[in-house]
């Protein structure tokens, strides 16, 4: 793995140069495995409604209900408010179809003085199983509180 200011890449993957403007880090994987889809990380940084500036699974819950209207085939795997390096995290996994490809995408999002912070990791539901220690390692990186002060 390669560290960034921001999060651990995971060794082999290409940062994108000119992510969005609420995107602190784009990376996509290396040679895809067997489906033949790069894995991506998406780190973003987004305002956080006041009805949620103390609720993160809330806010969480109210974001997933928009994913769900915007992704085709989306259903929801996993969903629950962990402990993760210290600082609670909500985590969801969640299942949707792509072109041609059913992913999987994985994330952790971190509430922080009005603002949040999600790590989106997406795969191809084939290549999952030897992708998810990789993603969940990324993720243990993240330093929030470092993070929200970043421009």
């Amino acid at each position: 793995m390669t560290t960034t200011p921001l999060l651990t890449v995971p060794l082999g993957w290409h940062h994108h140069p000119d992510p969005a403007p609420d995107v602190l880090v784009a990376a996509r994987g290396g040679p895809p495995l067997g489906s033949g889809v790069a894995p991506e990380l998406v780190l973003r940084r987004t305002e956080v409604p006041a009805r949620h500036l103390d609720d993160l699974a809330g806010w969480r819950a109210s974001a997933l209900a928009g994913l769900g209207r915007l992704l085709d085939g989306f259903a929801v795997e996993d969903e629950e408010v962990i402990e993760l390096e210290g600082r609670d995290v909500a985590y969801a996994r969640f299942g949707h179809r792509g072109v041609g490809v059913d992913l999987v995408t994985e994330q952790w999002s971190w509430l922080l003085g009005g603002r949040g912070l999600t790590l989106s990791a997406t795969v191809a539901l084939e290549d999952y199983a030897d992708l998810y220690d990789v993603l969940e390692d990324a993720a243990g990186s993240v330093e929030p509180g470092a993070l929200m002060t970043v421009v």
